[in-house]
């Protein structure tokens, strides 16, 4: 998402295709079980955390707002976090630097190709479901949706089953909406070189493609229950304009920190 991001900074509008449903786009993309982005990913994430170890400068402004948010929840004692769309556990491997001792437990959500190639690199949880990898927690204290949500075949049923499990935060960053009535279907495509943290010395050429769901801001934080409060809001990109299929859009990336009443 940020390659594309950074293509839309560069121009006026960037055109997208439209499908009739998720499982047209799936059926059209390599999704994220393509073996050439699970490969990338696992080597730079494997460079970035052995990169960790100096305690390089905060640079960006997502950590930042990353590391605010696992400081917030419950401070006085170690968490226990489930992930949903963690890669091969960047972030994981971020907060154990940045914040000693803050985590007791990391669960990832992830497809299979992903999950396996990440459980070569650390002994952190991983899993295929929601509900897996919510069993290995001993609390239920933060769930994180980073840059995961609109590849969901439903963004708005997907945040739902989060809420169902009863987390007592939910953290939603990263995240495409558009200003549209109706989900859209479409499929980004990114240079595979762009997957995953950092930067990766002889990356594969070509591109990779994953369907993706986009859905408006006012759709998502009404898919929160009554039983959840937004108590933070980050507006995380300036708007952009794609063209999807025959119309035009208003597309940007949002955040927000949810607790549990």
């Amino acid at each position: 998402m940020r390659r594309l991001f950074a293509r839309l900074n560069r121009e006026d509008t960037i055109e997208l295709r439209e499908f009739e449903s998720f499982a047209a786009a799936l059926r059209d993309s390599d999704s994220y079980e393509d073996p050439r982005v699970v490969e990338v990913v696992k080597e730079k994430t494997l460079r970035y955390r052995e990169s960790l170890v100096q305690k390089p400068p905060i640079r960006t402004r997502q950590l930042v707002q990353n590391l605010f948010v696992l400081s917030y929840v419950e401070p006085q004692r170690a968490i226990n976090v489930l992930e949903v769309g963690g890669a091969c556990g960047a972030s994981y491997f971020e907060t154990e630097v940045m914040l000693p001792g803050r985590i007791r437990h990391w669960s990832i959500v992830e497809t299979p190709a992903m999950a396996a190639a990440g459980e070569s690199l650390a002994n952190l949880s991983f899993h295929s479901d929601i509900r897996s990898a919510t069993d290995k927690l001993e609390s239920r204290d933060l769930a994180i949706a980073q840059g995961a949500l609109q590849y969901a075949d439903d963004p708005l049923q997907t945040l739902a089953e989060l809420c169902a499990l009863e987390l007592s935060y939910i953290y939603v960053t990263r995240t495409a909406v558009a200003d549209t009535q109706n989900p859209i279907f479409t499929s980004q495509v990114t240079e595979i070189a762009a997957h995953g943290p950092g930067r990766l010395p002889n990356a594969p050429n070509g591109t990779s493609s994953q369907p993706m769901t986009l859905v408006s801001f006012e759709a998502l934080t009404s898919a929160l229950p009554s039983t959840y409060e937004i108590i933070f809001n980050f507006e995380e990109g300036e708007e952009r304009t794609v063209s999807v299929g025959n119309r035009m859009l208003n597309l940007r990336d949002i955040g927000f920190l949810a607790r549990r009443v």
